[in-house]
């Protein structure tokens, strides 16, 4: 990847499928990915290279309310 003064860069998250470890890359403007994009990638954790999720501003939720969130879901029924 081209790093000059002129490329434009973001940051992204990329979440380890295996142990849940968050890690930042940046990628170019031009060249972002969608949320949920697989990038197999080395995992410092686990020690190993595994499938990373791409997780953009939901790196930042807590994981109880990630939980939370899905326990709403399971429960809310149209009666």
């Amino acid at each position: 990847m081209a790093s000059g003064s002129r490329t434009k860069t973001a940051s992204t998250y990329l979440e380890c499928t295996e142990c849940g470890n968050t890690t930042q890359i940046h990628r170019k403007k031009s060249r972002l990915k969608e949320k949920d994009h697989i990038k197999h990638m080395y995992c410092f954790k686990c020690i190993n290279t595994t499938a990373h999720r791409e997780v953009k501003e939901d790196a930042f939720v807590p994981k109880w309310l990630k939980e939370w969130h899905t326990q709403q879901e399971g429960t809310d029924t149209n009666d």
